[in-house]
């Protein structure tokens, strides 16, 4: 999130202090956040993207993602206490199938040969 964060302000030519000005969110704050020293509120979080016309939508799942990494212990009781919780909201994770991923890699590069092969 960090990195968004002061991607998207260095894009928009603002320093911190004008985005903090902008924001109404201390300058030091502004700083904290895009050195991960801080993490901002969700309210923080909103006005920033705003501000810096960053999709909301990804900027919050970089949020939320940076809160949670902060705030749990990831060993083997974490993951199996989310996994319960993920299916008692009936929320369904789906793994990543190597062969299916494999697959896609090489039908890409079947599409690519066949492009190559029509441009000569």
């Amino acid at each position: 999130m960090k990195e968004i964060l002061k991607q998207a302000r260095i894009e928009k030519g603002l320093s911190t202090r004008k985005l903090a000005e902008l924001t109404k969110i201390d300058q030091a704050l502004i700083s904290k956040f895009e050195n991960g020293l801080r993490v901002p509120t969700k309210k923080q979080i909103q006005n920033i993207a705003f501000v810096l016309e960053i999709e909301l939508p990804s900027l919050l799942v970089a949020w939320y993602k940076t809160k949670l990494l902060n705030n749990l212990d990831f060993n083997q009781f974490a993951i199996q206490a989310i996994s319960q919780i993920l299916q008692e909201k009936g929320i369904e994770v789906v793994k990543e199938n190597k062969d299916n991923k494999i697959a896609e890699i090489l039908d890409e590069i079947e599409l690519l040969k066949q492009k190559l092969t029509g441009l000569k």
